[in-house]
């Protein structure tokens, strides 16, 4: 099945994420700086991407300055989530 446009760079920026060690949350400002790496640094670029994430459920706010992660729909980061000794569980 083909997937959007949008929803590849989600899974890209979900990727990268779990590339930096971020497993379970992420700060706005890293968040911001990795967008800004990927997309570039309009502000609207950010708060489009964002809503994206969160639209498509990468993403779910857990303050005003802190994203929850939800990887269970990008399963290529999560062999950047586990140890190699802990694949044989998968």
């Amino acid at each position: 099945m083909k997937v959007s446009k949008t929803v590849e760079g989600c899974q890209e920026i979900m990727k990268i994420l779990a590339e930096q060690g971020f497993t379970n949350s992420v700060s706005v400002g890293e968040l911001r700086r990795i967008i800004i790496l990927l997309r570039g640094g309009d502000p609207r670029t950010f708060k489009n991407w964002v809503s994206n994430l969160k639209v498509l459920g990468y993403l779910k706010v857990k303050n005003v300055n802190v994203f929850m992660l939800n990887f269970s729909h990008c399963p290529e980061a999560l062999t950047y989530l586990v140890k190699p000794s802990q694949k044989k569980l998968l």
